[in-house]
């Protein structure tokens, strides 16, 4: 049986955009492709082998990832109060010399309320300088980064990346 193909992607945090707002199907790649920016950036930055045709790395002063953890109901803050407190965290650290990789993150929440809370964390970003993946399903945040981008200042332009799926 024949191997899956390998699907190369492109990666750029410059100054046509430094915070991506990943849309795209389930099982389209989304995660893999978060995961890729930071292990690349990981391995490139501790002078090791980077799995990519070119490569051009800018250190960062750290890596924050806020991926979906099992709910902690002893704390008592529910799903989406965990995820608050985890934010708050990363953004009382990072700078904009931070690499962020968030997957799924407010997907705890109704979708009206995600999207309201989803703007404002990319304005968070924009003003920062950061620069991040935001992985999601919520392609309304995808659709209005021109709104975004006109009305948050900031170095960190806003993307819309999309992935897709191919048939082998």
């Amino acid at each position: 049986h024949d191997p899956a193909p390998i699907v190369s992607n492109d990666v750029s945090m410059g100054d046509e955009g430094r915070i991506g707002i990943l849309t795209g199907p389930n099982q389209g790649g989304k995660t893999t492709y978060t995961q890729m920016v930071g292990l690349c950036q990981l391995l490139g930055q501790t002078g090791l082998w980077v799995p990519a045709v070119q490569a051009r790395l800018s250190p960062v002063d750290n890596i924050y990832t806020h991926y979906p953890v099992e709910e902690q109901l002893a704390r008592g803050t529910g799903r989406f109060g965990d995820e608050a407190q985890r934010l708050s965290q990363i953004f009382t650290r990072a700078t904009r010399h931070s690499l962020l990789l968030l997957n799924e993150s407010l997907a705890s929440t109704n979708p009206g309320e995600s999207l309201y809370i989803a703007q404002d964390i990319m304005r968070i970003l924009r003003r920062l300088g950061i620069r991040a993946i935001f992985a999601t399903h919520l392609h309304e945040l995808a659709a209005d980064v021109a709104a975004l981008n006109a009305s948050t200042t900031g170095e960190s332009r806003i993307v819309s990346l999309v992935a897709s799926r191919t048939e082998a």
